[in-house]
């Protein structure tokens, strides 16, 4: 059984963790042991706050704010932002490729139309003699051929 120390800070009880080096319970009252032992640091026993001489008293010397102006909204602000705004849109809409723009809900909608359509045309296969394209049935899994609408 290990036996209980009394720490040099608070005076509590603990078990020592290292053998017979460990002073204090925690770091924070070996710390605050230090901080007490410093001559600056003198700490009032009532209150447990530092004593403060009139050599270690802060100067009251207050530093003008660099824009006196306050900041506040209003509608050239607003305006600006949404011109900003508008303008970065347009930027992205002049400079990005119609194949890496984001798909919008037509886009989405087209392209449930063609998948639940029956026929796909296939490209890389020539019309047959009679002019009439390759189209690829997906019902039956064949090839069929058809006259293109010339509209």
């Amino acid at each position: 059984m290990k036996n209980t120390e009394i720490c040099q800070h608070c005076g509590g009880d603990y078990i020592p963790k290292r053998r017979g080096t460990q002073k204090f319970c925690s770091n924070s009252c070996r710390s605050r042991y230090w901080y007490e032992k410093q001559p600056q640091n003198k700490v009032s026993k009532k209150n447990n706050l530092p004593q403060i001489s009139e050599e270690n008293l802060p100067t009251t010397e207050v530093k003008p704010a660099s824009n006196p102006q306050e900041e506040k909204m209003n509608f050239a602000g607003v305006g600006n932002a949404a011109a900003g705004a508008a303008i970065v849109e347009i930027g992205k809409k002049m400079f990005t490729s119609t194949q890496n723009r984001p798909a919008t809900k037509k886009d989405i909608q087209e392209l449930k139309d063609l998948l639940t359509t029956r026929y796909f045309p296939i490209h890389n296969l020539p019309y047959d003699q009679l002019g009439k394209a390759p189209y690829f049935d997906i019902e039956t899994g064949h090839v069929e051929y058809f006259h293109m609408n010339n509209e």
